[in-house]
């Protein structure tokens, strides 16, 4: 009987942790793009983030980032921001989005977030 429990917390443990591993794609600039206007639930560029997280970075100029990102789906010229729309999350109802404000046409930062 032990054994059999201790299996079972075992075999509980790996499908909750299953359950929690989010799905990562390598970065794919003609996908990404392809998602411009795709609706929050059928959006896939969330999948992308970790990698693109290696591909933008402080100091690289907006038009370098347009190049690899495309047009974002809205900006806010006040602030020179850009945001990019990634879909709702993977396991919630939270829309995701990634966003890049630039000082003097430069990446000054980037971040995902939630809302």
């Amino acid at each position: 009987m032990r054994a059999s429990a201790l299996r079972c917390a075992v075999l509980l443990t790996l499908l909750l942790s299953a359950c929690t591993m989010q799905t990562t794609a390598p970065f794919d600039s003609a996908s990404w793009k392809s998602q411009r206007g795709a609706d929050a639930q059928h959006n896939r560029r969330g999948t992308m983030v970790a990698a693109l997280e290696k591909s933008i970075a402080v100091g690289m100029p907006r038009a370098q980032v347009l190049g690899l990102l495309g047009e974002p789906d809205s900006t806010d010229a006040a602030s020179s921001t850009d945001v990019y729309e990634l879909g709702v999350a993977q396991y919630g109802v939270d829309e995701e989005f990634y966003q890049i404000h630039y000082q003097d046409g430069k990446v000054a930062s980037h971040r995902w977030g939630r809302r």
